[in-house]
């Protein structure tokens, strides 16, 4: 009967190369409030001025966690 070898990994190392990988792919210009203010306007724009319908097809997303709830007023 063989008897099971219990073994772990430890993927720190792996991680912080896949990091460090990921940085150098992004570049030094690479600015992470500038994306999110820029995601944020764009979120802004898709949803903004919408019909009765729409507003309310996309409140129904919302409360139903599809969509993040940015607290403001889409109409």
């Amino acid at each position: 009967m063989t008897s099971l070898v219990l073994f772990t990994f430890d993927l720190t190392e792996h991680e912080g190369t896949r990091l460090a990988a990921v940085l150098d792919a992004l570049g030094p210009h690479w600015d992470p409030i500038d994306v999110a203010t820029g995601e944020a306007q764009a979120h802004h724009m898709l949803y903004a001025n919408l019909n009765p319908a729409q507003q309310a097809a996309h409140d129904l997303l919302v409360v139903a966690g599809v969509l993040p709830d940015t607290g403001e007023v889409t109409t």
